[in-house]
């Protein structure tokens, strides 16, 4: 999966962008920095208005994707509530949700010792199997409005590491066992109040949801007459707004057939472009051909570069630009390699690279190996300020390994 695409995400509302503008305050911000943009936040929210005010679905907003709790707050006002997948997620969601919406879960094995809490904390909870279902909805039904995630077995991703729908997944019953136990034992699924599919990943393709809805309504048209809600799940991106005939359809086809609550949780779709990791060069220096950029951060960082083979967008990259630059991260790992990228003026130590579209899955999936700590936060306001927000500290990365007051125990 690679990006590196100058025209990715092409409408831009960002000051950062401009790095020249903002000379002065990058060079008070310490290094390495997460950096989140109110101003694009709030664009990117405006999808998220338009179809709330239709009255189409319910937004959620997906915080596996980026959690920081003061840009939660500012988005809980224009969400219908936050959907999580963990009994933290859930806590944080709780002390961030300003705008008073909902809370709705699914994971993929709830533990035995959370489940109480869980109930007590989520509005919505979607299980995962018929298994956890059987276990633990005495224990849910009358704290919350419970449901099943289900598997559509419709897969549209060439990559079975990003398919939710892959052979044997983990995720969600599949369609046909579904079917298959509401004609067996009905009984088995009465409480069922609604279903939850996340059957895709950045995929800029709505047509692929309305498949999915009609392939389900298909299969199981005489389980959704039962409900009272259906989660779309997430999986889908905006591409600036353009794209969305497709969800329209889809929920269109739902409410025209269905007397339901349509849910919809985008993650990324609303926070990616949001999102900056701003880093300085520690060093640079040639290696067989090659510039070599040693930067102040590392893929601990940005931890799908490894794990999926995805190369992160650098603002001021361009394929005819005349400096080309290996971008490194700190660590020794050998492969904490960002890419190859060509830059309009030579990199010198003490110069700022900043990857942009870095909102989603990057400081939720960061980890400190070799004691690298994690990104200060800040905030970029409309005004073009840098806002502090946090900074890891040597006590917190201490903790972790039973050091200090705070230790885990």
């Amino acid at each position: 999966m690679s990006t590196k695409q100058a025209g990715a995400n092409s409408t831009r509302y960002s000051l950062l962008e401009d790095v020249g503008a903002l000379a002065g305050g990058l060079t008070r911000i310490s290094t390495p920095a997460f950096v989140y943009d109110e101003a694009v936040l709030d664009q990117l929210l405006t999808h998220a208005d338009r179809l709330r005010q239709e009255d189409r679905c319910q937004v959620l907003f997906a915080i596996k994707s980026f959690s920081f709790s003061d840009a939660l707050k500012l988005m809980a006002p224009r969400l219908d509530g936050f959907a999580v997948s963990s009994l933290f997620e859930a806590k944080l969601a709780q002390k961030a949700n300003t705008g008073g919406g909902t809370l709705h879960i699914t994971a993929p094995g709830l533990r035995n010792d959370e489940v109480e809490e869980i109930g007590s904390l989520c509005d919505y909870v979607s299980f995962n199997s018929l298994s956890q279902w059987d276990m633990y909805r005495d224990r849910i039904k009358d704290r919350a409005s419970c449901g099943l995630r289900v598997n559509p077995q419709l897969s549209f991703l060439d990559d079975e590491r990003y398919d939710p729908c892959r052979p044997a997944s983990k995720l969600g019953v599949p369609l046909e066992d579904l079917v298959s136990a509401f004609h067996d034992d009905p009984a088995r699924l009465a409480g069922v109040r609604g279903i939850l599919f996340h059957s895709n990943c950045d995929s800029p393709d709505f047509g692929e949801l309305l498949s999915t809805v009609r392939h389900l309504y298909s299969s199981a048209g005489s389980i959704l007459e039962n409900l009272d809600w259906i989660n779309l799940g997430g999986g889908y991106l905006f591409e600036d707004g353009q794209n969305l005939s497709g969800l329209h359809q889809a929920l269109d086809f739902l409410k025209s057939r269905l007397d339901v609550d349509v849910f919809f949780e985008p993650g990324s779709a609303l926070i990616r472009a949001a999102g900056y990791i701003v880093s300085t060069v520690l060093d640079v220096f040639p290696s067989e051909g090659s510039m070599v950029a040693v930067l102040d951060t590392s893929i601990n960082h940005m931890p799908e570069v490894f794990e999926y083979d995805f190369e992160p967008d650098v603002v001021g990259h361009d394929d005819d630009a005349p400096h080309k630059y290996l971008l490194a991260g700190c660590t020794c790992l050998a492969g904490d390699i960002f890419g190859e990228y060509r830059l309009p003026d030579p990199l010198k130590v003490g110069d700022k690279v900043i990857f942009n579209n870095a909102g989603s899955y990057t400081m939720t999936k960061a980890h400190v190996f070799n004691g690298i700590g994690l990104p200060s936060v800040y905030a970029l306001t409309a005004q073009g300020e840098f806002v502090h927000k946090s900074t890891f500290t040597f006590d917190q990365y201490a903790a972790r390994w039973g050091l200090g007051p705070h230790a885990a125990v």
